[in-house]
């Protein structure tokens, strides 16, 4: 998560008229640390090529119910991140980054951030969180 003035940076992804806002980040490859591959990430999705990441701040499992087709697990490391300068970081829609999946880029204020449909579904703990707050761990929040 990227705060900044009170304002969390959020990416959309998703079908047309099912947008699903999520933090920036994604999938580890062969060989990655959990940061290494973050950093890439964050590279390919928001054009960022400075950040600091810091320590792990939350777990979410995503684990679909038996009875939905994908039979996916995923496990959600949220990490706080710093950019040198939110200027750094394009926002708007249609962004120009290397991940084609990304559709939009937004500064968020805090209080806006329940109105969005957010995957994982942890609005409420990126509304109240704050700097030096205990590792939270969300055991599974399934949403399709």
């Amino acid at each position: 998560m990227i705060w900044h003035e009170e304002r969390l940076l959020l990416v959309r992804q998703g079908r047309p008229g099912h947008p699903r806002w999520m933090l920036p980040g994604g999938g580890v490859d062969p060989g990655e640390s959990m940061t290494v591959a973050l950093a890439r990430e964050l590279r390919e999705e928001l054009g960022c090529a400075q950040v600091a990441v810091a320590e792990p701040c939350a777990l979410v499992e995503s684990i679909a119910p038996e009875s939905h087709s994908s039979g996916r697990h995923l496990i959600h490391v949220v990490f706080r991140v710093d950019v040198p300068s939110p200027d750094a970081i394009t926002t708007g829609a249609q962004p120009d980054v290397e991940d084609q999946a990304v559709q939009e880029i937004r500064w968020v204020a805090r209080e806006d951030v329940m109105k969005l449909p957010l995957h994982p579904p942890i609005a409420g703990y990126l509304k109240g969180y704050r700097s030096g707050h205990d590792f939270q761990y969300f055991g599974s929040l399934w949403a399709p």
